[in-house]
């Protein structure tokens, strides 16, 4: 029999175990909400323009590509109107070679009485933050006095933040929002695809229509030299539009596993895998299934760059799941695109370790058979209610009730969203449909006119853009509440 003491020895050995491994599983804390660039598509108020090019707008439209330039005088101002006073403590100024040697930040509440919250005589330009006691204004200005060229004034962005409240207001996790909590419409989004070298480029294209930014910015993976080798600026730029607070989906348009990473569109994202081929990619072990758990590898590193920045993503691994054109999709049953969607939801979730995912199960309203109005069989496709968050329905085939009405059959409780339309749904339509979470537009079908569709005609006018971003029960990015 084993002494007292040798006894109380391990219990105080098991207690010291059990405390450090209980320790141990918790769950990390969850990431600070990312302050939110209250200048972002705010309206601007400027001293003069060099020319149209180089408009007042560009400095707060979160394009890194984009500048404001005043004509080639000292003495000018830029002027952000915030539209209410809020609380200011810092601004991030990035300038362009034109910068200014020295300038002021004013603050004001009603664009006339102006006070002085930072000067500096002596700047070296660049990109600096600047942070001050905190103020109450609506009006935020940039005084430059003095160029240190002999241009004008330039800025690539002018941001303003409460660094203290991280953009102010109780924080609302993204799903949560998307359940309901605190929203108060259908959250409007633009996805944005190729080229990744313009990862915004739909998106501003929807401003330049409304004067209102999307509240949901979409960005892909894709498969073409250019746009592989930049999905950094793509990863970049969705850092940036959750920092403006916008909410981020992600998706995979990618060549079949079969081939590297670079492909085409017809052959390799519209492809086909045999069965075996099949059997390959979903069995542990196969070729086929190491080759693509590698590419989940290359995607992971950028997803986990966004989680270590505390950006929570809306994901969308596999488009239209009942879509028989793409290599992934088509194949209905436990063993079919449910089963490679499980697959890569564990092998992200367990293997790589990854927490900052929002898992969006995706369907389209496909033609129907003989005597239906669309294809019903979406629940043959569910990889299970564990394994999705949200439940996405493209709308191509014309936005009804009953479609409506079978979403929220498949998804129950969970949120639902129209994951993709061409023709914008109207503030009547989401008024009648009220559990649609999100609705995104794809690319230029929302606004342009694609060559073969639609009689060659435009998806929607202007004024039906407007229409909808305008209406009470949609949110666009400046209605957001502060998101975690």
């Amino acid at each position: 029999m084993m002494k007292k003491t040798g006894w109380n020895l391990v219990l105080v050995f098991m207690a010291i175990v059990m405390l450090v491994s209980a320790t141990s599983i918790q769950p990390p804390p969850k990431a600070a909400a990312a302050p939110i660039n209250m200048a972002y598509g705010k309206p601007v108020q400027v001293s003069s323009t060099e020319n149209a090019s180089y408009s007042a707008p560009n400095a707060v439209d979160a394009n890194g590509n984009t500048r404001w330039s005043s004509s080639y005088a000292d003495q000018q101002y830029l002027i952000v109107d915030l539209g209410s006073a809020q609380t200011v403590s810092s601004v991030r100024i990035s300038w362009e070679a034109a910068y200014a040697r020295q300038f002021q930040i004013q603050t004001s509440t009603n664009n006339s009485t102006w006070n002085t919250v930072y000067s500096n005589y002596n700047a070296a330009g660049g990109s600096q933050t600047i942070h001050f006691s905190a103020v109450s204004a609506r009006y935020v200005k940039i005084y430059m006095i003095q160029r240190a060229t002999s241009y004008g004034f330039s800025l690539w962005e002018f941001e303003i933040y409460d660094t203290g409240s991280g953009g102010g207001g109780e924080t609302i996790g993204v799903l949560d929002y998307l359940r309901g909590v605190g929203r108060t419409g259908t959250i409007i989004g633009q996805h944005n695809r190729e080229p990744n070298s313009n990862p915004s480029y739909y998106t501003n294209q929807i401003y330049n229509r409304t004067g209102k930014y999307p509240a949901l910015w979409s960005g892909d993976f894709l498969f073409s030299q250019s746009d592989v080798d930049n999905r950094w600026t793509m990863i970049y730029e969705a850092e940036r539009q959750w920092y403006n607070g916008a909410i981020i989906n992600l998706m995979l348009h990618v060549t079949n596993p079969k081939q590297g990473e670079v492909g085409a569109w017809q052959g390799g994202v519209v492809s086909d895998l045999t069965d075996s081929e099949w059997s390959s990619l979903i069995t542990n072990g196969g070729t086929l299934n190491s080759a693509w758990k590698k590419r989940l590898d290359t995607y992971a590193t950028y997803l986990q760059y966004l989680e270590d920045r505390g950006v929570p993503v809306l994901f969308r691994p596999f488009h239209e799941m009942n879509q028989g054109i793409f290599w992934w999709a088509g194949r209905s049953g436990a063993n079919g695109t449910a089963a490679l969607y499980r697959l890569t939801h564990d092998y992200l979730e367990y293997t790589k370790g990854l927490s900052n995912l929002i898992w969006v199960w995706d369907m389209q309203d496909l033609a129907p058979p003989s005597g239906k109005t669309f294809a019903t069989d979406w629940a043959s496709y569910n990889p299970g209610s564990s394994y999705w968050d949200v439940f996405a329905v493209d709308i191509y085939e014309g936005l009804t009730m009953e479609k409506y009405n079978a979403a929220i059959a498949v998804a129950g409780e969970k949120p639902i969203a129209i994951g993709e339309f061409a023709k914008m749904p109207t503030p009547s339509q989401l008024q009648q449909m009220p559990r649609w979470a999100f609705a995104m537009g794809w690319a230029e079908w929302v606004y342009a006119v694609v060559p073969g569709q639609n009689n060659n005609q435009p998806f929607n006018t202007t004024s039906e853009i407007q229409a909808t971003y305008y209406a009470a029960n949609v949110v666009t990015l400046d209605e957001l509440p502060s998101l975690q």
